[in-house]
């Protein structure tokens, strides 16, 4: 199963299960290939991650770490850990948020666009 971030998930990618919004409506079937207006419509109707065929976390996460310049991303972690101090890093959830932070972090100083929709 290949359940993967919305922010990871690029246009041409081919989904192997069905995204519904929140209240279960159907937003896109199985199967699908997905267009920049698919990203869009998941973003408005809050759904942030899509099982995509062919594709897992843990490569998302080696490609995305080669693409960052080594200092920023270890000023980013820096930077998180100070904010996270009074977390458990370990825990699934906390553990993606912060890599979502760092990567947003660094593409902050690297200046890459990063606002929020």
């Amino acid at each position: 199963m290949g359940i993967i971030n919305l922010e990871d998930i690029q246009p041409g990618m081919i989904l192997d299960a069905e995204v519904k919004d929140r209240s279960g409506r159907l937003l896109l079937g199985a199967g699908s290939e997905i267009t920049e207006k698919h990203l869009r419509i998941f973003k408005m109707w809050g759904v942030t991650e899509a099982d995509i065929r062919g594709i897992e976390k843990e490569e998302i996460a080696v490609e995305t770490a080669a693409e960052i310049d080594p200092l920023l991303l270890q000023e980013a972690e820096a930077q998180g850990r100070e904010l996270f101090h009074h977390t458990d890093l370990e825990h699934p959830f906390i553990k993606e948020l912060f890599r979502l932070f760092t990567l947003r972090m660094v593409r902050q100083k690297s200046g890459g666009d990063d606002h929020v929709s």
